[in-house]
């Protein structure tokens, strides 16, 4: 006669204690999609804003400082333009790009935008004054010349420019913006040292308004989750 065995009982966790856990695991991933929510909301309301108020003429435009310097030749730093996945060019991320300086003086002023090889070999050993975050927070650092160097040539000389234009007044430079690395110049027509300009750099951004509605989208549908998450969590007895 064989003796029966008794199965060992798997024990469960009561209700209540079910309950906490869960009410635990609702407020801490409601917590963590309200913290990824709330910057995302922040930046599409910021993007929507610098789509609809902050265009002109179909431009994104940053805000206007002022460059003074006693250097032959204002540059940018490298520009390099990349695409952030292969199916999306650059061009159509950005669209065009512009570029806008009014001389502060009178006299001729020159703007050209090139390959930043071909800026680098023409102002090779030019005094220059480097330009950082053009039109946002701009900063600039000035790069000394040779002792003795000649001037540059007269920049409208040259022909690696994609885009130029020289003249007294406003001037203004527009081109496809395209995969590459790129520098901007600003010089006195003549190559003369001194330079006391006005200048702001702009985008067209064909793609900001969807951009700006996604990301919006996306934060808003996150914290609409997060509240539904959280507030019934903390209520439950």
């Amino acid at each position: 006669m064989t003796t029966p065995t008794l199965a060992a009982a798997t024990p469960t966790r009561p209700p209540r204690e079910r309950r906490r856990v869960a009410r635990v695991v609702s407020i801490a991933l409601g917590t963590l999609l309200l913290l990824i929510g709330i910057p995302l909301t922040v930046a599409g309301g910021l993007l929507l804003w610098a789509h609809g108020v902050h265009r002109s003429d179909g431009f994104v435009t940053s805000p206007e400082d002022r460059f003074t310097t006693t250097t032959s030749a204002l540059v940018s730093d490298r520009i390099d333009l990349r695409a952030g996945a292969d199916w999306l060019p650059v061009h159509a991320a950005l669209g065009d790009a512009r570029l806008e300086v009014t001389p502060r003086e009178n006299g001729a002023v020159f703007v050209g935008v090139a390959r930043a090889a071909d800026v680098r070999a023409y102002l090779h050993g030019v005094s220059r004054t480097t330009i950082e975050a053009l039109g946002f927070g701009s900063s600039v650092r000035e790069v000394a010349g040779r002792p003795g160097s000649a001037l540059p040539g007269r920049p409208a000389d040259q022909d690696f420019w994609i885009a130029q234009a020289a003249g007294t007044g406003p001037q203004r430079v527009t081109w496809p913006a395209a995969d590459g690395n790129w520098m901007f110049v600003i010089m006195q027509a003549d190559g003369s040292p001194g330079i006391d300009v006005q200048g702001r750099i702009a985008a067209q951004f064909p793609a900001l308004g969807t951009v700006a509605w996604t990301v919006l989208s996306i934060g808003l549908g996150a914290i609409v989750v997060s509240v539904l998450l959280i507030a019934p969590s903390r209520h439950r007895t």
